[in-house]
């Protein structure tokens, strides 16, 4: 018997008129906002000017969203944005790369110590390494909420159905004539084609202005919606050949109507990487506390790239492909560009081991 977990969660923290805040606007700041104050910590334990970090937050802020951005556009769309260079510019619609945004910290961090020569590069990313971990985490649980980067389907008791876009595309077409929607797991899921499906039963709570005859509305305009939607074109959710639609009346007389749709089981890859993100935090930073920020040089720095890539590498072989190129490769594009990354944390922790303690 599967046993899956069905998430249907918005991606809005809350919204006020037209303004909407995100969860993953509110994660991505909190990774900020709370490295911040950790590097706070950290000078101030080594005897070390604190409003410094003022500047490495400024640096980092600009080189993670500049080289995400960039990183995207070049390593997964580049044919695109070349013809369309300045929409590379419109983060909002999507699309950023952590491999980028890799490059662009190393980047301002190299800048940032050319102007500050007691602070060597590496002495800065030893310390920082440990905030972006947990800026990591906090911001793969923004994809979570926001239902993307999803993994490749399963049956494994982990697995999610992520159905949110039900509710999102079904809104705009029922408009006043629906008050609310809600999902519910039905029956036993079975093998439909060769992914591992949940049926669920969609509920529509009409309003009064839905109480009359709205047929065409349910039949055609309800079904449109969901077969154009992003959602059904990603396969996080198929229809049955024909959406069959039945109404009953609550106690108080408003009428309800339902239809069932199939929820495809998929890991929850971004989910994996926040938890596992967190748990390297954790051991670097104990790393640090056991020797009281005395560490060899790169060492923290070496750890953080072999098993953040390591795991990266590693989790890309659930994932959907990002992009239809990345289909016919042996490797995708996520595991080309992190082999490198674990060469070099690898080259780095082998001079740390061989080297001297610590770093003036």
């Amino acid at each position: 018997m599967y046993s899956f977990i069905l998430w249907n969660v918005s991606p809005e923290f809350f919204s006020i008129g037209s303004f909407s805040l995100r969860w993953y606007g509110l994660l991505f700041a909190m990774g900020f906002l709370l490295g911040q104050q950790l590097l706070i910590w950290m000078f101030k334990k080594e005897g070390r000017n604190q409003r410094d970090v003022e500047s490495i937050t400024i640096y980092m802020l600009i080189g993670t969203i500049i080289g995400a951005r960039l990183g995207h556009c070049l390593f997964y769309e580049p044919e695109y944005f070349l013809k369309h260079p300045l929409e590379i510019l419109y983060i909002w619609q999507g699309g950023l790369a952590s491999h980028g945004a890799t490059l662009g910290i190393v980047i301002s961090l190299y800048l940032y110590s050319r102007k500050h020569k007691d602070q060597s590069f590496i002495y800065i990313a030893d310390r920082v390494v440990i905030c972006v971990a947990l800026g990591a985490s906090l911001i793969r649980l923004g994809n979570v909420m926001n239902s993307e980067i999803i993994g490749k389907p399963t049956d494994a008791p982990t697995a999610f159905l992520f159905m949110h876009g039900i509710e999102e595309n079904i809104t705009p077409v029922m408009g006043n004539l629906v008050e609310r929607i809600t999902l519910t797991q039905i029956d036993s899921a079975f093998v439909f084609g060769d992914k591992t499906v949940q049926p669920v039963e969609v509920t529509l709570h009409m309003s009064a202005l839905g109480n009359g005859d709205i047929k065409d509305v349910l039949e055609y305009g309800v079904k449109e919606a969901l077969t154009n939607s992003y959602d059904y074109q990603e396969e996080k959710f198929l229809l049955p050949e024909q959406l069959k639609f039945s109404e009953s009346t609550n106690e108080q007389g408003k009428k309800t109507v339902l239809f069932k749709v199939y929820g495809v089981a998929r890991h929850p890859a971004q989910l994996y990487e926040s938890i596992t993100m967190f748990v390297l935090f954790a051991l670097l930073l104990s790393m640090y506390v056991k020797h009281q920020g005395n560490l060899p040089t790169g060492r923290t720095l070496g750890w953080f790239m072999v098993i953040t890539f390591t795991l990266r590498f590693s989790y890309e072989l659930i994932k959907v492909n990002q992009v239809s190129f990345e289909d016919s490769m042996d490797f995708n594009m996520g595991q080309i560009l992190s082999i490198p990354l674990i060469l070099i944390g690898l080259y780095i922790l082998l001079k740390s081991y061989r080297g001297k303690k610590e770093i003036s």
